[in-house]
């Protein structure tokens, strides 16, 4: 059920925002320009600058698709379409007239050209910062999601305001930004008067070369940065990689705090949580799962998202925890 009041949620917010789009009141100015103007960002490779706001645009990563849809424009081309609609199935979803450019880590920049953007969006860890071949096509924005200063959740704000910057559809970006801070407000305040543990362990179940791993998402993360900014506790204390992420067995839960609650994401036809644990007694020992505070969230929520996702993310483990 909650798949469905997330879909339909979405759907109800990206319907204001088309509407918002197409309004007569609202205004094409920009920071450097207008709609019909030139358009300027200053970022961490230097300056992009656009004759006019892109309108043809291919993302190569989910998360900058994402922040297009919820900006109201629809990709021309993004990089691998089917795990898109698998992964980001509770997020805004694709026009079928989207073109599939490739894989994530091998775009096709025959496929790009071919449909002639005049913006490219990509990010640094899927290009390691070499960005040649791209801009030999079209002016190519790329993110660094991972050790900006400020962390992963303002990093995520910061690249959506530059997409918006660089599409011409800054008031868009405005609305959609003051719609999380208003849900974060929510979550925290029903949080507070509910009677339920603050502190979590965030993770994704998979199998992987045949054992049932773990990937948890660790206080850098976006995902986690924005349940504490809703008044939540990472109840993780294990070390992290540079992403923020930690992969690890079952025993490597028992270094989470107890008092924990357990959310998680797992696909229905790989659910290690409630198949190959099921039955292990490591995992049957844990505080959280003996006290029946194991949470599952929709499986197509992507935990690396936009603010489109910040709010589904909100919206699924309001409902699990019953605020």
């Amino acid at each position: 059920m909650r798949r469905v009041a997330s879909a339909a949620a979405t759907a109800a917010g990206l319907a204001l925002v088309l509407a918002a789009c197409g309004s007569d009141d609202a205004t094409d100015e920009t920071s450097d320009g207008d709609a019909s103007g030139e358009v300027s960002i200053e970022y961490h490779h230097g300056t992009l600058t656009l004759d006019e706001p892109a309108t043809t645009v291919v993302a190569l990563e989910w998360s900058l698709a994402e922040d297009l849809l919820a900006l109201g424009i629809e990709p021309a081309g993004v990089a691998d379409v089917e795990g898109y609609e698998l992964w980001v199935a509770a997020g805004p979803q694709l026009g079928d007239d989207v073109v599939d450019v490739g894989t994530r880590q091998e775009p096709s920049l025959e496929q790009i050209a071919a449909l002639e953007p005049d913006l490219i969006l990509t990010d640094d860890d899927r290009t390691g910062g070499d960005l040649t071949d791209l801009e030999d096509i079209a002016p190519t924005y790329s993110s660094d999601f991972y050790g900006r200063d400020g962390g992963q959740l303002q990093t995520m704000r910061d690249t959506f305001s530059d997409i918006a910057t660089l599409t011409g559809t800054e008031d868009v970006a405005a609305d959609v930004l003051a719609d999380l801070d208003a849900r974060t407000e929510e979550f925290a305040a029903s949080l507070e008067d509910a009677d339920v543990p603050a502190t979590f362990v965030l993770a994704q179940g998979y199998t992987y070369e045949g054992a049932a791993t773990v990937r948890i998402f660790g206080a850098p993360t976006m995902a986690s940065e924005l349940l504490e900014s809703g008044g939540m506790t990472n109840g993780w204390t294990g070390e992290t990689d540079d992403y923020g992420l930690t992969d690890t067995d079952v025993e490597g839960l028992t270094n989470a705090d107890p008092s924990s609650s357990l959310i998680y994401v797992a696909q229905d036809d790989d659910n290690i949580f409630t198949g190959e644990l099921a039955d292990n007694p490591v995992y049957q020992g844990l505080d959280f799962v003996a006290n029946d505070r194991v949470h599952p969230i929709d499986p197509g929520t992507w935990l690396w998202g936009g603010p489109v996702t910040a709010v589904t993310i909100f919206d699924e483990v309001s409902a699990a925890l019953g605020l």
